[in-house]
Parts: structure tokens; sequence; C-alpha cells
């Protein structure tokens, strides 16, 4: 296979005209991403370890939770990422070093989230006092899954070649918490986890048995539908199996966000700037484009109402910590374009706008009047840095 560092000319030309998208950066990721094998090489030591104790997951360190729940999360990131892509290298040959669109998103929001799973497993090792459940909702989704109406059929190849690693460590993990015996108090635990497993393995032996050597739309989609659901319950089970405490934890719904009418324009505690990141803010309100920008972006907001309760919403998990200010690596705070909102990090799993955001998903608020168009959501990162303001 030729180096998808180095593509040829003739490479670059030939996926200019399928439009796909340069995959350096998800390389990049990749190369970083495998010291999840290590994490998870270190995790299964630590199951090893307890074994030869004498203990098991049910009496572990916190700290060895912790290590198993992040190791897993960033082993099947890192896994999902490297098998998407090549995947597509092995469909495409002749565009090596470049992939569509769909796979770029999907890839990147796999692999750019294993940092945060690898800097936890570390973090776990070497502070026997680290609880991975204080700091972050658990278990942990998969990050969302790039919608496309028809996707490559290399994707379907992908996530059939995921399953078996996957399925083989979820069994190790499962058979870690029966091996040594299981309280009486946590059989039923045990139980409910071993359904969601053969619930995940019905649905992935059902995508196997449908495969055909033909292609037919409606059955691309079941069997892709079923890959997904086996792979989303299977990261939930690894991590309940690394820590079947969580099994009894149920998050509360959140109240639908109020917004304060004198806060609305043309109210007395309007504020013009209250979307903008609080870091940059003395910056944009000097800068006469922005306060252009700011006040033509009110102007046509069809329903400020909204886009408060939006904010409100957001304040009020921040707040409560479901999520928190982030940074990007070279210390910015802010989102490219009007109203320069802040950046934020997920701790919990929540919804925000209608949009449901996983642990260590990267977002913000998108609010725009630009092109006669009013936008008024979410956008996930990734996020980079970049020289680039839009007003």
């Amino acid at each position: 296979m030729a180096d998808p560092l180095r593509p040829s000319l003739m490479t670059k030309m030939r996926a200019s005209l399928a439009k796909e998208r340069d995959a350096m950066v998800l390389e990049a990721l990749r190369a970083a991403g495998k010291a999840a094998y290590d994490e998870m090489m270190y995790a299964d030591q630590a199951r090893e370890q307890l074994a030869a104790d004498g203990r098991s997951v049910w009496d572990a360190p916190r700290s060895t939770g912790s290590l198993l729940v992040a190791a897993w999360n960033g082993y099947v990131l890192q896994t999902l990422g490297e098998r998407f892509l090549d995947a597509d290298y092995a469909a495409g040959p002749r565009t090596v070093g470049y992939v569509p669109a769909v796979t770029f998103d999907q890839v990147s929001a796999w692999l750019s989230a294993v940092e945060g799973w690898v800097s936890r497993a570390r973090q776990a090792r070497v502070n026997p006092d680290y609880d991975i459940a204080l700091e972050l909702s658990l278990p942990a989704g998969l990050p969302e899954w790039a919608e496309e109406r028809t996707c490559p059929p290399e994707h379907l190849s992908a996530l059939l070649a995921a399953v078996p690693p996957l399925r083989q460590h979820i069994d190790v993990a499962i058979y870690g918490l029966e091996r040594s015996g299981v309280p009486e108090e946590q059989q039923a635990a045990v139980n409910r986890l071993k359904q969601l497993n053969a619930e995940a393995t019905a649905a992935a032996d059902y995508a196997e048995a449908l495969r055909t050597d033909r292609h037919d739309a409606r059955l691309h989609e079941l069997i892709e539908n079923n890959l997904k659901n086996a792979l989303e319950i299977w990261f939930h089970v690894g991590q309940l199996a690394a820590m079947p405490g969580l099994l009894t934890r149920y998050e509360s719904l959140r109240l639908a966000a109020r917004p304060d009418v004198a806060a609305l324009p043309g109210g007395h505690r309007f504020d013009p700037w209250c979307l903008t990141d609080r870091v940059t803010l003395r910056r944009w309100q000097t800068d006469k484009q922005a306060k252009e920008a700011i006040a033509h972006l009110w102007r046509n907001d069809p329903d400020p109402a909204a886009t408060l309760a939006l904010k409100v919403e957001l304040d009020e998990a921040l707040a409560d910590g479901d999520v928190v200010l982030y940074r990007t690596r070279d210390g910015s705070s802010c989102y490219y374009e009007c109203p320069w909102a802040p950046l934020y990090e997920v701790r919990r799993p929540l919804q925000i706008g209608g949009r449901k955001l996983r642990v260590l998903q990267q977002f913000t608020l998108d609010v725009s009047a630009q092109g006669g168009r009013f936008r008024r959501g979410i956008v996930v990162g990734p996020f980079e840095a970049t020289e680039e303001v839009e007003y």
C-alpha cells in the first residue's frame, strides 16, 4: 500500500476530482493514539494482578477501575478509527492518504477523543486515589456517528473488522467479573451485564448473517444499524464490567431552561455580548467590525428568546459541572465567528438545544445571521486553532 503521508501528484489529482479530504491530520492522530494500546496492556495486567492477589473488580481500588474504564474507551475509539482508515485505503488504493468527507468526520471524532482517555488511564496508574467516576458521568457513549444518506460500502467492512477484537475483550472482562466469585447482592448486576452483552452479540451476529455479495441500499442500512447498535452496547458493557457499580446509577432529566424577559433585546438587562467568550470579550468590544456584527446578529434574530433560552440551558449545565470551559492546545478559548462563543467540553452526557452531547465531546454555540438565514444551535468539535476571524 502507498504511504498515506506521501501521496503522489496523481493521487492528489484523483482525490481532488473525487472531492476527498487529506487524511494527514487523521494519520497524525492515529500515530499518537497508539498509546491507547499500551494503556490497554496495562489494564489487562491490572486485571491479572487482581486475580493473583485473590481480588476482583468488585473490591478493586477505584484507581484500578478508572484505569480499566479509560483504557477500554481509548482502545475502542483507536480501533474504530484505524479500521475505518485501513478499510478506505484498501477499497480505494488509488487515493491512499485521502478519504471521503463522511469518513474524515467519523474518524476525526473517534481519534480526537482518544487523547482524553489515554490521559485519564495514565493518571489512574500513578495516583492510587484517582476516581474517574468523580470527574465524568459514566458509562460514556461513543462520539456521534457521522450521518450520510449513502455511506461508503467500506464502512461496513470497517465495522465488521472491529467486532472480533472488541468482542474478545468483552468476553475477557465479563469472565474477570465472575472468576473470583460474585457477591450475592451483585449477582443481579452481573446478570444484567450479561444480558446487555447478549443483545450486542445478537446484533453483530445478525449483521454478519445479512452480508451478501450483492449490494442493496436497504440491506446495507440494516447491517450498518445492527453493527452500530452492537458497538454502542459493547462500549458501555466494557465500562460497566470495569466498574460494575455503575449499573445502579441513573441520570435525572434536566428541566427546560427559561430566559429572563428583562434580558431580551429592549430589556433593561439586555447584554448584546452575553453569548461572547469572557476571556476574549475586551478584544471584540474594541473591534469596530465585531460591534457591527453583534448588532447585526440581534437585529436579524427572529426569536431572541429561543437564543437566550439556549444560553440559559448551557449556563445551567456549566454551573452543574456537566460541561466545563475548554481551551485548545495553543490556549484559544472561543469560536472563530460572531458571536465568538466560548468553547466547552462535556463531563457528563446531556442534551442541549436538542443535541445529544457525549462525555469529552467539545462543542460551542452556533448562532449566526449571515447569508440572510438565521442559524441557532450547537456545533461540535474537535476544534483547532486558526487565525481566521469571521464577522
